[in-house]
């Protein structure tokens, strides 16, 4: 299949790449990136500068949205071995295992395996699959240790990102090249798998800069209750580079990545996978000196689990944003943007699509303005139109008002309306492949809306605590549901509605120079009910199987000035439909910094739990075991 597509076995040059990133004799280059606890203060951590609410950067502290950001020293801190791992460090997102590389994972619920209300960035490039508006976790991955920081806003984000950002936007972002020069090579191993990654960055002129990359990971089989061993036991190879030419206020960035992973005979759980992507970014100054920015990428992918879903992709995307001048203390930022996407699928014995293949075209317009009411008060407002070849014109509208009553604490509310649009898989799946249909498509189908209320407080107890709380209130209508059609097949339809009504949280207290603790919560209660005179064949568990609850704990502690102890614990509640049980994983990292050069760290995860399940049906599902790790840096 990777023939077809013109794609060549990356094994033999991502070896190659690894290899030739060790250079002899460059001990002495640099020295592995350690910050102790006490280089960023909570008060600087709570103006880290984040982007994904306002499209501009600002502090966290005055960004009138539920946000956490994943620090690149987070990660590095953590037992995390991938991207959805290090995303279980943010306690506004449920996050669940579902097998040996697959993920669901969701904001403020309706979390399942093919999650389609979560809007998901990697460094400016959409990752959502046209197939089924959701994210494919096993086939989209990033070297943890580029990582900058990970916004994670809980809530809509539609007036900036558009359909499908319902209940949250993650915004990976990376470090510049400039920031990544010299050689690692990273090695993580256990018994059930591991990663190898090798990069080396360096100086192309004073300003510009560039870094290589290859990364080579796998994972065993799980095994479920009954001991029988899944057939889901994966491997994947993935090369990228990135080059800064400039500023990131003024200059151009290049970066593109290329993977590909599993063989045959693929299944849907270790699916056969290959992909590459480029990306470039001008930002620059109109003669009036107000910023602008134009951003184009190319995305292919093709995916092969032989069962179920047979897709190839092609994106071309484009956009462009503004921030224009205008009277001090106020802001205003519009954009364009449009997006092409050619995606195929060929039949399986499960499912097909009618047509085979679809050209899908989306264009929006946005216009969001920041406007100062008074010294401590600020309105924000805007909207997105965006089309889409289903269902036309959406309009997606938003208004933030945060008022920051003093220089430590700052309070806020929003009122936004965000849409998800049709995917196709809610118009056009037929399955079986042939006849009798069980689901013979959803014509009808029309977009699903969600009505937000939000209200926010973050702010310090004092110097050595800080904290966020929101609370939310999501009013739905014209969810997906599966109702009798006319010829005696299913359909998927619009008939469910009802509201989601929740509380989220987080606090961090630096109980000495060597030692912070935090914590975070998310409590949420789902209504979901058919409208009237509708009739659901399936039920309303086809919408996300989400706790009530889940609650984390982390601790980081320097143990001295070369050795660290990092502890997170997690608390999930018991999930509904199909019924899984509430379990407790305690994650851990002792690490030792050998030389300046060379680190060592022993990882644990579910260190108290020989083995749970996060998700499924108990007769069906993975049994997420304990692990152990050893990993080592050497910068070079």
């Amino acid at each position: 299949m990777n023939k077809k597509l013109g794609f060549r076995d990356l094994r033999p040059l991502t070896a190659a790449a690894l290899v030739a990133m060790f250079p002899a004799g460059a001990w002495a280059s640099s020295a592995v990136q350690v910050a102790g606890l006490a280089d960023l203060s909570l008060e600087q951590l709570s103006n880290i500068s984040v982007t994904s609410v306002s499209g501009r950067p600002e502090s966290l502290s005055d960004a009138a949205a539920s946000v956490y950001v994943i620090t690149g020293e987070d990660i590095r801190r953590s037992a995390a071995t991938s991207l959805p791992e290090a995303l279980r460090l943010a306690p506004n997102l449920q996050v669940a295992q579902l097998n040996a590389a697959q993920y669901a994972i969701s904001a403020r619920g309706f979390n399942n395996a093919i999650g389609n209300k979560l809007l998901v960035l990697i460094d400016g490039r959409t990752i959502y699959s046209s197939l089924f508006s959701g994210v494919l976790w096993d086939a989209n991955d990033v070297v943890l240790e580029d990582v900058e920081r990970i916004e994670v806003v809980s809530g809509p984000g539609g007036t900036l990102w558009g359909a499908n950002a319902v209940n949250g936007v993650i915004n990976v972002i990376t470090r510049s090249a400039a920031q990544t020069q010299g050689t690692r090579l990273s090695v993580v191993r256990s018994g059930d798998g591991g990663y190898e990654m090798g990069r080396t960055g360096g100086i192309l002129s004073p300003d510009s800069h560039y870094r290589l990359y290859a990364m080579l990971s796998d994972h065993d089989n799980t095994s479920r209750a009954d001991g029988f061993r899944r057939p889901d036991a994966s491997f994947k190879q993935q090369l990228g580079f990135r080059v800064d030419l400039g500023t990131a206020a003024e200059g151009l960035t290049l970066q593109g990545d290329a993977y590909q992973g599993g063989q045959y005979p693929a299944n849907n759980l270790a699916p056969k996978m290959s992909g590459a992507n480029l990306l470039a970014r001008w930002s620059s100054r109109f003669a009036n000196g107000s910023p602008y920015k134009l951003q184009a990428y190319i995305d292919q992918s093709q995916r092969d689990d032989v069962t179920a879903f047979r897709n190839k992709a092609a994106t071309a995307d484009i956009q462009f944003s503004h921030e224009v001048a205008v009277p001090n203390g106020h802001k205003l930022l519009w954009g364009v943007g449009y997006r092409h996407t050619r995606d195929e699928n060929d039949n399986s014995p499960l499912a097909a699509f009618a047509p085979a293949a679809r050209d899908l075209n989306w264009a929006n317009v946005f216009a969001q303005q920041d406007l100062k009411l008074h010294d401590a008060l600020q309105l924000t407002i805007g909207a997105k139109a965006e089309r889409n070849v289903y269902t036309g014109w959406e309009f997606l509208p938003n208004a933030r008002l945060s008022w920051r009553h003093s220089a430590d604490d700052t309070s806020w509310a929003a009122a936004s309306r965000a849409v998800r649009a049709p995917a196709r898989l809610d118009k056009e799946l037929v399955s079986p492949s042939t006849p009798p249909f069980v689901v013979n498509g959803g014509p009808a189908f029309d977009s699903e809306i969600a009505h937000v209320l939000e209200v926010g407080h973050r702010g310090f107890a004092g110097q050595a605590v800080s904290y966020s709380v929101s609370a939310f209130q999501q009013r739905y209508d014209k969810l997906r549901s599966i109702a009798p059609g006319a010829s005696g097949a299913a359909v998927l339809a619009n008939q469910i509605k009802g509201v989601v009504n929740g509380v989220e949280g987080w606090a961090s207290w630096q109980a000495a120079s060597n030692w912070r603790l935090g914590g975070g919560f998310l409590a949420l209660r789902k209504h979901l009910q058919l409208t009237d005179g509708s009739r659901d064949v399936n039920g309303l568990a086809a919408l996300g199987n989400d706790p009530r609850y889940q609650l984390s704990l982390n601790s980081h502690l320097d143990l001295s000035e070369r050795s660290e102890l990092n502890v997170m614990v997690r608390r999930v509640g018991a999930l509904p439909s199909p019924q899984v049980a509430a379990y407790t994983a305690v994650d851990a990292r002792l690490a030792w910094h050998v030389t300046p050069v060379l680190e060592l760290s022993l990882l644990a995860q579910n260190i108290f739990d020989r083995r749970h399940i996060e998700f499924n049906a108990i007769g069906m599902a993975s049994q997420i075991e304990r692990r152990i790790f050893l990993k080592a840096i050497w910068q070079l």
